[in-house]
C-alpha cells in the first residue's frame, strides 16, 4: 500500500490509495496499468471547507459540528441525518467510479468513538452501521470495493459490508488482531503506523513489522499529513 503524496509516477505497489479529488483519471489509469489496485480516499464522516462541495453540506442547517481536532477547516457530520445528504456522497462516490479506481476508502467512520464533547453530536455505533451500509450499497452500485477505515471494533459486524480495512496506528494501538474478520474471510488488511504518534524515541521498526506480520496486515510506515509518498513499509 502507498499513501497519498503523489510521486510524478505511480509506485510500484500491489495498492495505491490515493486523494479522491485531488487525483487525476489519468495517474488512476498509469497505476493499474501496472498492476496496481487504486483506493480512492474520501472522508465521509467530516466535512473539510477545501472540498468543492463543501459548500453544500455547510448549507444544511445544523449538519456541521465541532472542528475535527488537528486538522484546520474540518468540522464533523452528524451522520444520523444522512438521508439529507447522501447524494452528496452519491457525488463523490460516482466520481471515483468515473476516474477508474478499483475501491473506495471511508474516512472518519469512527466519529462515534471520539465522544460528544469532541464532535458536538451523540452518535453511536448504529448511527455508523446504518450509515455506511447505505454507502456501501451505493459504492457497489457503482462497481467500487468499499473499505473500512478504523473502527476497529466494529470489524466483525462491518465484515459483511466491506472489502478491505484498513487501520492507523494498530501496533501503537495493539488492536491489529481486529484485523481477524477480513483475514478469515480471504480480504486484506493494511495498516498506516505513524511514528510521530509514538512516544519520543520509542517507535520499534521491528516490533511493527512482526505485529503486523502476525495479525496478516500489510503495514505503512509514514506522516500523520499522508503528504508524501510513505518512505518505509513492513515487506512480508
Amino acid at each position: 500500500m502507498q499513501s497519498q503524496g503523489l510521486p510524478p509516477a505511480p509506485p510500484a505497489v500491489a495498492y495505491l490509495d490515493v486523494d479522491g479529488f485531488d487525483t487525476a483519471a489519468s495517474y488512476v489509469a498509469l497505476a493499474k496499468s501496472r498492476g496496481t489496485r487504486t483506493i480512492c480516499y474520501l472522508d465521509v464522516g467530516s466535512a473539510e471547507s477545501n472540498r468543492p462541495d463543501y459548500a453544500s453540506l455547510s448549507a444544511i442547517s445544523g449538519l456541521l459540528g465541532n472542528s475535527y481536532p488537528g486538522f484546520a477547516g474540518e468540522r464533523y457530520i452528524d451522520i444520523r441525518r444522512y438521508p439529507e445528504f447522501i447524494q452528496i456522497m452519491d457525488d463523490r462516490l460516482r466520481m471515483c467510479r468515473d476516474k477508474g479506481f478499483d475501491y473506495v476508502e471511508f474516512d472518519v467512520m469512527d466519529a462515534f468513538e471520539d465522544g460528544a464533547a469532541t464532535t458536538g453530536f451523540n452518535l453511536t455505533e448504529q448511527d455508523m452501521i446504518a450509515y455506511v451500509t447505505a454507502l456501501s450499497a451505493r459504492a457497489r452500485g457503482y462497481g467500487l470495493k468499499p473499505v473500512q477505515k478504523n473502527a476497529s471494533g466494529s470489524s466483525a459486524a462491518l465484515v459483511p459490508l466491506f472489502d478491505a480495512i484498513l487501520f492507523e496506528g494498530c501496533v501503537l494501538g495493539d488492536f491489529c488482531a481486529d484485523s481477524a474478520p477480513y483475514v478469515t474471510a480471504g480480504k486484506p488488511a493494511f495498516n498506516a503506523e505513524y511514528p510521530e504518534e509514538w512516544p519520543a524515541g520509542t517507535f520499534d521498526r521491528a516490533r511493527t513489522c512482526s505485529v503486523s506480520a502476525s495479525a496478516t496486515v500489510s503495514t505503512i510506515i509514514t506522516v500523520v499529513d499522508l503528504d508524501r509518498p510513505a518512505p518505509d513499509r513492513c515487506v512480508p
